[in-house]
C-alpha cells in the first residue's frame, strides 16, 4: 500500500482523525505537532507529523493490544 496517497487523498475520510500532540525530538511547541491516527482495510495507521513520510501500522492485534494499554492507564 502507498501510505502517502492514502494521506493525501485517502477515500473514507471519516475514518482520519488529526490529534494534537508534542514531538519530543524535536521540541516543538507543546500540541503543535498533528499525529494522524486513521484506519485503511482494517489496519490503523499512526502518521506523526502528518506528512506520510513515516508511518506507523498497526493490524488488528496490535491495535487491540494499544487499545488496552490507554484503557488501563486512562482508565
Amino acid at each position: 500500500m502507498d501510505w502517502h496517497s492514502y494521506h493525501t487523498n485517502g477515500p473514507n475520510k471519516r475514518r482520519r482523525k488529526a490529534i494534537p500532540a508534542t514531538c519530543e525530538l524535536h521540541r516543538g511547541p507543546i500540541g503543535f505537532a498533528n499525529l494522524l491516527v486513521s484506519m485503511q482495510d482494517g489496519t490503523i495507521v499512526l502518521d506523526p507529523h502528518v506528512t506520510g513520510a513515516c508511518v506507523i501500522a498497526l493490524g488488528e492485534e496490535g491495535a487491540m493490544t494499544l487499545r488496552d494499554i490507554l484503557t488501563e492507564w486512562l482508565g
